[in-house]
């Protein structure tokens, strides 16, 4: 991608997470990103466009190196497959916050861009957890747990601090970009997965 789309990008992020995508114009993106507004349109046909490429390249990134880990993983236990999913997971989201708070902000209004989002994008987020637990079961290495329901309480638990960062620094006291808060956090996870999954 060339120098003046990845500046058009960073700067529309930067603003997104300040303003929010429907405070944030064309205009204050093209004056941080110091180009003119027309190459907005030109390379991403608008705001809109602009938007669609965050997410699509946020989630690309993600998939791509979830699709990396597993391809190391043969021959190691579902447990420690798991928990090497989950530590991607959340430093990739700690290592990319506002867009991480900016794509799940948007998902949670109702609209055709949360659609396709969810389609294209968080299903795959749920299958990439199913598939590890589901392994897990199927050799019986975990519990016959119901696999939806085990990845919903995984996903809120490793979402929600990254959606309402100003709660979790209030209110618990915690910083949540920080790398001792994404270990803190990938315990509590695992602690959960462990009394879930795991026979006594």
């Amino acid at each position: 991608m060339d120098q003046t789309k990845m500046r058009i990008l960073s700067a529309a992020a930067k603003l997104f997470d300040v303003h929010g995508y429907k405070g944030t114009s064309v205009r204050q993106i093209a004056s941080v990103a110091q180009v003119n507004s027309a190459l907005i349109s030109y390379h991403f046909e608008g705001k809109q466009g602009v938007l669609e490429t965050l997410i699509a390249s946020y989630f690309e990134t993600l998939f791509r190196l979830l699709e990396e880990l597993e391809n190391e993983q043969d021959n190691i236990p579902a447990y420690q497959r798991l928990e090497q999913v989950v530590q991607l997971y959340l430093q990739f989201q700690c290592e990319h916050a506002p867009i991480t708070r900016l794509i799940h902000r948007e998902l949670s209004v109702e609209s055709m861009l949360a659609r396709e989002v969810m389609t294209l994008y968080m299903s795959r987020w749920k299958h990439g957890l199913s598939r590890v637990i589901e392994g897990g079961v199927v050799s019986g290495e975990f519990l016959p747990v119901s696999i939806d329901r085990t990845v919903l309480a995984m996903t809120s638990q490793m979402i929600y601090p990254f959606l309402q960062p100003q709660m979790v620094r209030q209110v618990y006291d915690l910083e949540p970009s920080s790398e001792e808060f994404v270990q803190w956090l990938q315990t509590s996870i695992m602690c959960y997965l462990r009394g879930s999954l795991l026979p006594a």
